[in-house]
């Protein structure tokens, strides 16, 4: 079977591959994941349901699969773990001997694009290279994993070309910085089972074409490292999650070591085959010179209103909502947050975004749920956001800092508002960055002011949730869209307490799953993405468990204590017994105000 991603209305979407057409899946089988790694977090027997829903699906699910905009075949991979000089002859081209273990570096997901994108060649450097590779994604989580055992773990395979920025590559001893240039490398454009290629996919032709004309050729078998072998390495030292992505190296006649050399240049095309497995395709275009986020209109430009959120101000809370603002507020945080980060090794007076990714991110799966959301929110630096419950601040800055859009953020509790505005301005995104106290149910903004609205796990302790969508669809614009990480009921009954939201039910609102869908229709939207990501929290939860359960493990001073009180450790097993026993799900989802 072969997988794809493509494009539907702006929204990365799973299809089954069937002959000249696809099956998109959100339309043949709505109940399942719209990505890889929630499809894959479900288990054994995924796949058969897959080829299940595919073998007779209605009209609206079959179309033609030429003209689609392919999107990176895992575009929200928990890590793409890539490995160097993996095959002989491509070591000694770059002056070395063959290693005796495997170099690993990562790419971040926005250095990829999808099949027939273009790759873009930076505009600061001259030597942008090509990297045919076989690419791994793996299938089901595992440690120490044995060599025997180890093909068990892989989902699909596919076709990567990892774009380099040599003289970038080589300024330090690592590699990273040169491999992640925004869209320089590509992948896809099929994820193909293992039933359909020899095992470990080895022995299949490998070929790079630059304009038609070949630049690589070489097999799988001449791999230093096998596939079976790299998943056994790196098992040993991290936990394989579903989705994971191996990029597995890349052969000889790579650009840099020609005679003279051979770099991808504007209006090239670079194309990466493997036998068995596909063709990935990429013209190459140059990115504008100086290209960058563009900065929001500064402050003397702003509304007056918004000025003065700016510079702050306590808002009147409704005494309804109180009981809801008491429950989030810790005294002194901002003082608790800073003496934590100087514990951390961190001067709190010289901070970069990355020091403080993940701090306040207290919903399941913390940051990596706050990345996996904004890629499939698909934003950009013009977008105007609102970020309702923001909390200190952990995802907007992470908006602000990944796509240079401008954030406002809006939270009940003033204690965090003023943690959110302090720590904007040690990371230097105050002009990005806006945070005021608001009330959900009632927001302080004019009709269709935003491009986007964002909210994790804010819903719960609100009760009236058909005034809460409500308000997020009025201060939406027609075309905007509202991401959204949420938890719902489950079905065996009442979340124990205390949980993070509540100390009790009393301030505790959960709907049903149906019932949350059914107020997010009912507001207006339109549901474009809707998935269940329990699995993925509860594996998320097993892995903190048995990190901390490790001798020698140091828990980090900027913990879940320093928000949830001296309860903290009580409150996140309560949360875990309550995932663990379907008392509690969580969905995520995406959806339009249309036009």
């Amino acid at each position: 079977m072969r997988l794809l991603a493509f494009d539907k209305d702006g929204v990365p979407t799973l299809a089954v591959r069937r002959g000249d057409e696809i099956v998109d899946l959100s339309v043949a089988a709505p109940d399942l994941p719209r990505d890889i790694p929630g499809l894959l977090a479900l288990g054994d027997g995924i796949m058969e349901r897959v080829a299940a829903a595919v073998l007779d699906p209605p009209a609206g699910a079959v179309l033609p699969a030429e003209g689609i905009r392919y999107r990176p075949a895992v575009w929200n991979a928990p890590r793409y773990l890539c490995c160097g000089l993996n095959y002989a002859e491509h070591a000694k081209e770059g002056g070395r001997e063959p290693p005796e273990h495997p170099s690993i570096f990562t790419r971040c997901a926005q250095s990829l694009v999808g099949h027939g994108e273009p790759i873009v060649k930076p505009w600061i450097s001259d030597k942008f290279d090509y990297e045919g590779e076989l690419a791994v994604v793996i299938g089901k989580p595992g440690r120490h994993i044995a060599m025997e055992d180890a093909l068990d773990h892989v989902a699909f395979y596919s076709v990567l070309m990892d774009g380099s920025v040599r003289d970038f590559q080589r300024l330090g001893t690592q590699w990273t910085l040169g491999k992640n240039f925004d869209d320089s490398g590509s992948f896809g454009p099929d994820l193909v089972t293992p039933n359909e290629l020899p095992a470990g996919a080895s022995g299949l032709r490998l070929v790079t074409r630059l304009n038609g004309t070949v630049v690589q050729n070489d097999t799988t078998d001449t791999m230093l490292f096998p596939v079976a072998d790299l998943i056994h390495r790196w098992s040993k030292a991290m936990t394989l999650l579903p989705g994971d992505v191996i990029a597995t190296g890349t052969p000889s006649g790579v650009g840099y070591a020609r005679t003279p050399p051979l770099f991808m240049k504007a209006g090239d095309v670079c194309e990466v085959e493997i036998e068995g497995i596909g063709r990935l395709r990429n013209p190459v275009v140059d990115e504008e010179q100086g290209a960058s986020a563009k900065a929001p209109a500064a402050d003397a430009e702003k509304p007056a209103e918004t000025k003065a959120i700016s510079a702050g101000g306590k808002a009147p809370v409704a005494p309804e909502r109180q009981p809801v603002a008491d429950h989030y507020h810790q005294p002194a945080l901002l003082n608790s947050i800073l003496a934590a980060l100087r514990e951390e090794g961190k001067d709190p007076d010289n901070l970069k975004p990355q020091n403080v990714i993940g701090v306040g991110e207290l919903h399941i799966r913390g940051h990596e749920a706050t990345r996996e959301l904004a890629m499939q929110m698909g934003l950009n630096h013009e977008m105007k956001v609102l970020d309702v419950g923001c909390g200190v601040g952990g995802p907007s800055r992470f908006l602000a800092a990944q796509y240079g859009c401008h954030v406002t953020g809006i939270d009940l509790t003033e204690e965090f508002c003023k943690t959110a505005r302090d720590l904007a301005e040690r990371v230097r995104l105050s002009d990005y960055l806006t945070y005021r106290q608001a009330d959900a149910l009632d927001l302080p903004y004019k009709n269709e002011e935003f491009d986007a609205v964002w909210t994790q796990h804010v819903q719960m302790n609100i009760e009236d949730k058909a005034r809460f969508y409500a308000e997020l669809f009025r201060v939406l614009k027609p075309g905007g869209k509202l991401g959204f990480y949420d938890i719902v009921a489950g079905e065996a009954g009442e979340p124990f307490y205390p949980m993070p939201w509540a100390a009790d039910a009393s301030i505790s609102h959960l709907a049903s799953e149906t019932e949350l869908k059914a107020l997010i229709e009912g507001a207006g939207f339109q549901l474009k993405i809707w998935q269940d990501t329990t699995a993925a929290g509860l594996i998320w939860f097993e892995e903190n468990r048995r990190r901390e359960s490790e001798p020698g493990h140091e828990h980090s001073a900027l913990g879940p204590e320093l928000f949830l009180g001296l309860e903290w450790w009580d409150i996140i097993a309560n949360l875990y017994r309550s995932v663990a026993g379907d008392r509690v799900k969580v969905i995520e989802g995406v959806c339009w105000k249309l036009p």
